[in-house]
């Protein structure tokens, strides 16, 4: 007879080694013979399913210590009755027992720890145009999350939970330049996310001004910018100073005489860009600031 115990064990313990199918959790099978759980104890994962499946004799599968919100059971395992599942919702150790052949040592226990957390958000680059707008990001995410955005001319949408998306809203960008805003998407467990959101530059008006000669000097500029233009004796027209991020740094001033003085010593070094407006025509013209 034992002989015979000890194979059907083994057989047993090579079926349990097989990897059960996954679709969003797993399905852990503990298979009960006479007398004894195979196996007796289990790592698991809130959301898996413990299923307990009989080979021989009459059993039960009865809770005997789980977690206190914990749902309890007490389950008949034999030919009639040859499988129990239990989808577990609560983290914790589970202990539990076959009734009837507890002093036989017929014990099993398993433990049920809170899923990973996962988090992943696509594209991972969005282009977009000059103009003002917004585009969003897809989030897949079995958790909460937050997002921050680096750039003082995009924001998004600041937190979420589970599967959702960011959205940018990104300002209109008046430099010639192309920007970039990072956007940063954190899950407490996961690795950070960074996204980016890449706006090209103004092209807008560049070559629709007047076809006369704006003069910008000196360039570089220490504290005063002169401009120079034929236009600016008859009529006024508006500047507006950003900087190489697209923010607007001064402006918009009206001027007009030629040549005229615009006080720049506000700006810190660096480049710089005046955008000319008259009408619905503009031109842009770039500087660079010195001490």
């Amino acid at each position: 007879m034992k002989p015979k115990i000890y194979t059907l064990s083994a057989m047993i313990l090579l079926a349990a080694l097989v990897t059960s199918q996954k679709v969003h959790a797993t399905i852990h099978q503990v298979f009960v013979g006479n007398y004894f759980f195979n196996p007796a104890s289990l790592n698991v994962t809130v959301g898996d399913t413990v299923k307990w499946v009989w080979t021989a004799g009459s059993h039960t599968t009865t809770s005997s210590s789980i977690p206190p919100t914990a749902t309890s059971w007490d389950e008949q395992l034999n030919s009639g009755s040859p499988t129990f599942s239990y989808m577990v919702m609560v983290p914790g150790t589970y202990n539990y027992v076959c009734t009837p052949h507890a002093a036989m040592g017929m014990v099993g226990s398993f433990t049920a720890s809170n899923p990973a957390s996962t988090l992943m958000v696509t594209p991972l680059n969005r282009n977009v145009s000059a103009a003002p707008g917004s585009t969003t990001f897809s989030v897949s995410s079995n958790t909460s999350w937050n997002a921050n955005c680096s750039s003082a001319w995009c924001s998004c949408t600041p937190s979420g939970a589970g599967n959702g998306s960011v959205t940018a809203n990104f300002g209109e960008n008046t430099s010639t330049l192309q920007r970039v805003a990072t956007i940063t998407i954190t899950a407490p467990g996961a690795p950070t996310q960074n996204v980016t959101v890449t706006q090209a530059g103004s092209t807008l008006g560049l070559n629709d001004h007047s076809a006369e000669t704006i003069v910008v000097y000196p360039n570089p500029v220490r504290s005063e910018i002169n401009i120079s233009s034929e236009s600016l004796k008859t009529s006024s027209e508006e500047i507006t100073v950003y900087d190489v991020n697209g923010r607007k740094v001064l402006g918009p001033l009206s001027i007009s005489g030629s040549p005229v003085s615009v006080d720049a010593s506000s700006l810190r070094e660096g480049v710089y860009f005046i955008r000319f407006q008259k009408d619905n025509t503009g031109m842009i013209r770039k500087i660079v600031k010195t001490q």
